[in-house]
């Protein structure tokens, strides 16, 4: 007998879940299922979305599954049950019926699976219920919360920071409290003495820390930078905890991608600091003295202000754009030193942060090239000059793209009339649901019924997000067709200037970001100028591809500096 083609699916929705390790009982029980029926699990069929919310379908281990599914490459899926495949009810059912279509059978694990009625309504009713309870759970949490940290209670926030130790609520009745950790607390002494009276900057922290051999609260010889400053700037060390420094919010545009990711977060959402008076301060025991935390800040906000444009001035044309394509930590500008330069031009490269030995204890973790700032400097203004100079075949691209957005989106129903539909189904199913609880009508009668109405509802709501994403299309395209002129129009007569501030301004209104690979730099548009866009290095020339959100023009540059 032929084996299947099978796969794993798995998914925990929160960081606390991932480092718990509940993601490794969800495989350890899913691939003992597998073992009893006989299969074999390639390691290639592993789908594992760590720390990734149910509530979306936008997964990157979950994008790869229904890729494979499409292709043919899966016969039977194991997910340990349906809420681990998605949280709301509509989005399981369009997994649901995509994997059918395309001939997989899904096995749950907590579940009976089959394709009976009785089976399909339990499925759905599980769906509904999960995601009733994920927003029952939210709410409740929220509000849990803020009575807490009105109350003074320590608990709501999470964890203790370096230099307490958080003490669970007892049985007694003795509320949760932070407890002064005294190796800790004089660690934190010292960095606040470094930075504040000292004037260290953040580094020169780091560098003493690994001097002293001190290790981080997880155990790292070598601290990170930005752990530092979140300790510089929590109010927590002068006395005064504060529940609710952060909020969620729709995702904002960033000015490269994060490290290891692609453009969609993760959670779909970001994370932005509320102002500070929305916060609830809870009392804790103080490490430090108000005095010398207003201190350190004043000093940190006088770092900041000088950082980039103080005694070296804005060096760096491509500054905050480029981005290593392999390690993704961001490239920035450093001056080739005397010593190195051996008597000759002190040169400037965009060096990649990955290979800096001393930010990772030793050891680098990327191998990347630097480049020349003068040559990739030259080479993006001189695309970007290109591309302002033809503002006509801009607009003509734009114009065909809004004509392709406008039929496809003609071709199906308008949002409004498509949400009508919804709400007419839902009123109808829910009469259906009381008609057969009163009797009215019996079970053969109620089952493929409610079945065909669930459906289209999963269908109907895939159909308006497509109509919602296609005018968001056609209004962005529209709005492109009617500023580029303008906008070429007004930066045109700037293009031959040597204002170093204004040829950045502009670079930053059109590049997204530039990925420098090995043997390649991606420069990535956040104006998409089209399919025959390229760039130039010397008599080498590759146009550009087109992606789905923006146009990725390939430099094939192969002057690198010698390490």
């Amino acid at each position: 007998m032929n084996k299947a083609l099978v796969a794993l699916y798995a998914r925990v929705s929160s960081g606390q879940q991932v480092k718990n390790g509940t993601i490794g009982s969800q495989l350890a029980t899913i691939r003992d299922r597998i073992r009893e029926d006989g299969h074999l699990l390639p390691d290639a069929m592993l789908f594992i979305d760590d720390g990734v919310s149910g509530a979306t379908l936008v997964r990157p281990q979950l994008e790869r599954l229904r890729d494979c599914a499409a292709v043919g490459d899966i016969e039977r899926l194991y997910v340990l049950s349906p809420d681990r495949l998605a949280r709301k009810y509509a989005y399981q059912a369009l997994l649901m019926e995509e994997f059918s279509a395309c001939g997989v059978e899904v096995i749950f694990i907590n579940h009976t699976s089959g394709d009976t009625p009785e089976e399909m309504m339990l499925l759905q009713i599980q769906g509904m219920f999960a995601e009733y309870e994920r927003g029952k759970i939210m709410e409740r949490n929220r509000r849990g919360k803020l009575h807490g940290a009105r109350c003074g209670n320590v608990g709501v926030l999470s964890g203790a920071p370096y230099g307490y130790r958080y003490i669970r609520r007892q049985s007694d009745g003795t509320p949760a409290q932070y407890i002064v950790n005294l190796h800790e607390a004089s660690v934190v002494r010292e960095i606040f003495s470094w930075a504040g009276i000292e004037h260290l900057s953040l580094g020169g922290v780091v560098r003493r820390l690994a001097e002293k051999g001190i290790e981080s609260a997880t155990g790292n010889p070598v601290w990170d930078r930005s752990t530092i400053w979140g300790m510089l700037k929590n109010p927590a060390y002068k006395g005064l905890a504060v529940f609710g420094k952060t909020k969620n919010c729709a995702p904002r545009p960033r000015v490269r991608a994060a490290r290891n990711s692609a453009d969609i977060l993760k959670n779909g959402y970001s994370v932005i600091r509320n102002k500070p008076d929305d916060g609830i301060v809870i009392p804790v025991p103080a490490i430090i003295n108000s005095a010398l935390f207003l201190t350190v800040n004043e000093q940190l906000e006088e770092n900041r202000r000088h950082a980039r444009q103080g005694r070296r001035g804005a060096a760096y044309l491509l500054q905050g754009l480029t981005v290593c394509g392999h390690c993704r930590y961001a490239y920035y500008g450093k001056k080739v030193s005397k010593s190195a330069a051996k008597g000759g031009a002190q040169y400037t490269y965009y060096h990649c942060t990955g290979t800096d030995a001393y930010r990772f204890g030793g050891i680098r973790v990327c191998d990347n090239k630097q480049v020349r700032t003068s040559m990739l400097d030259e080479t993006v203004w001189t695309q970007v000059v290109a591309l302002l100079s033809e503002p006509e075949r801009l607009k003509k691209e734009y114009e065909q793209r809004l004509t392709q957005v406008s039929e496809h989106s003609g071709q199906t129903a308008d949002a409004e009339r498509l949400k009508k539909q919804e709400n007419q189904l839902n009123v109808g199913r829910s009469r259906l649901i009381d008609s057969f609880a009163e009797g009215l009508i019996d079970k053969t009668d109620f089952e493929p019924r409610i079945r065909v109405m669930t459906l289209r509802l999963a269908e109907l709501e895939r159909q308006r997000a497509k109509v919602e994403q296609a005018t968001e299309s056609q209004r962005d395209l529209l709005l492109l067709v009617n500023r580029v002129e303008d906008f070429a129009a007004a930066v045109t007569e700037r293009l031959s200037t040597d204002d170093f501030l204004m040829k950045r301004e502009i670079l930053r209104a059109l590049v997204k970001r530039i990925e420098i690979y090995r043997d390649e730099i991606v420069v990535v548009f956040r104006v998409n100028p089209g399919n025959d866009t390229s760039l130039e290095t010397g008599s080498d020339k590759t146009s550009g591809r087109s992606l789905p959100d923006c146009l990725r023009s390939i430099i094939r540059y192969y002057y690198y500096s010698k390490h």
